[in-house]
């Protein structure tokens, strides 16, 4: 037998070669990560610009369709539909209401049309000199229907309203539940039909959203009788542009319109709530 030395151990084996194919799973990987931080991104710079930009027309004052919740005054409801292309009113605001709470004597030369108590200009037969004090005979049929108790119909004169058959500017005298009495002036208008009267209505309820005129401005509903509580017309409530606050009213059973105006919006509210009834007959 012969002997031998130690046998050469074997070399370890080798780590294996990188994968190709794993390279490439995580360059993908990284890509859409980076596609989907860009995106996110832009989706939320769209999300604050639509925030910024968007949204529609609200109503004045926080909102439409509120309620007073009360038997008196003007409560939430839907007024007639829009009518863009109607014609408007003089604005009767030029002779400003002067709501008293104190009574006192009102401006005698304030009128809706500016030219005092001559009756004339009147339109579409409520102009002309039909007696010595001015008035027409459909103007004389209007002022003769008033409540006299509150309305002063030696005071009423003649008032240019697009397509009237009739219009008085008067001084009305009311008394609240204290005593104290409130004296203004008030715009009275007769239509031939409500159809022409409402022409003229939703000319100025088109541009407005519903609402609670009671506590709100620029907003159109309905307002309801004191004694009854029940829904008597349509009003409008809105800053002209000669800044006094309107309040234009129409009737359910007949062609008629009411305005008073002033700048005083809560006081101008109060006197209205103790101007009724306007019509007697």
């Amino acid at each position: 037998m012969s002997s031998s030395g130690p046998s050469t151990p074997p070399e370890p084996p080798r780590p294996p070669g990188p994968d190709p194919d794993a390279h490439r799973l995580a360059r993908q990987s990284v890509r859409w990560a980076v596609i989907g931080v860009v995106v996110s991104s832009l989706l939320a710079l769209a999300g604050l610009y639509q925030s910024s930009h968007g949204g529609g027309r609200g109503a004045t004052d926080g909102g439409a369709g509120s309620s007073s919740g009360s038997g008196s005054g003007w409560s939430g409801g839907s007024g007639p539909g829009p009518d863009p292309g109607s014609p408007s009113p003089t604005d009767s605001a030029s002779g400003a209401t002067e709501v008293s709470d104190s009574g006192g004597t009102p401006d005698g030369d304030a009128s809706p049309d500016g030219d005092g108590t001559d009756g004339s200009g009147g339109s579409s037969g409520s102009g002309g000199s039909g007696a010595s004090d001015g008035l027409t005979a459909a103007e004389h049929d209007l002022r003769d229907s008033l409540n006299a108790d509150q309305w002063s119909r030696e005071s009423c004169s003649h008032a240019q309203w697009q397509g009237a058959q009739a219009a008085l500017f008067c001084t009305v005298t009311t008394v609240d539940a204290y005593g104290v009495p409130g004296v203004g002036k008030a715009g009275v208008v007769m239509y031939d039909t409500k159809y022409d009267r409402d022409v003229v209505f939703q000319s100025y309820a088109g541009r407005l959203q519903p609402g609670d005129c009671d506590a709100q401005n620029g907003v159109y509903g309905t307002w309801r009788e004191n004694n009854t509580g029940n829904s008597a017309g349509d009003v409008v409530c809105f800053l002209s542009d000669t800044g006094q606050y309107v309040f234009l009213c129409s009737y359910y059973d007949r062609p008629a319109l009411v305005q008073i105006s002033g700048a005083d919006r809560a006081r101008l509210i109060a006197w209205w709530h103790t101007m009724e009834p306007v019509f007697t007959r």
